[in-house]
């Protein structure tokens, strides 16, 4: 879960998406705003900021959590629902914020959501086996 925590910060901090026209760079989208080639910033964006803080605060809440399974795997489900409202929300503001003319180019730290989620559902897996130990154990004694 911590590399999970960590991937959705790295995305908080680095840009998404360049935008361009004809072949010149229009902007730079980062997740709180879109920074502008005349160095203007448009808050339009900031859904895609909440979202990820959010799942970052969700996903450190989580790991302090382990005395509490169940509650830990039903946080590491809704982080991965929050990561794939993300990519939904993502892909609306590319399309209509690239209309037209208008290129939108993917960066690097666009893909960090999903690869959260890969962690996510791994550290998923990995509690469920765990209570799945616990109940065995506990019907032995």
């Amino acid at each position: 879960m911590l590399v999970a925590v960590v991937l959705s910060v790295l995305c908080l901090c680095l840009p998404i998406g360049t935008f361009y026209a004809e072949g010149m760079r229009m902007g730079t989208e980062y997740n709180l705003w879109i920074y502008t080639m005349q160095g203007a910033r448009d808050f339009s964006v900031c859904p895609l900021f909440i979202i990820l803080l959010l799942s970052s605060v969700l996903g450190i809440y989580s790991i302090f959590t382990f005395h509490n399974r169940i509650f830990q795997a039903r946080l590491c489900v809704f982080n991965m629902l929050l990561l794939i409202g993300w990519y939904i929300v993502f892909g609306v503001f590319s399309q209509v914020l690239g209309g037209g003319n208008i290129t939108f180019e993917l960066e690097f730290a666009s893909g960090a959501p999903f690869f959260a989620i890969v962690m996510y559902f791994k550290s998923y897996k990995a509690i469920w086996s765990d209570e799945k130990l616990v109940r065995a154990a506990d019907r032995l004694r």
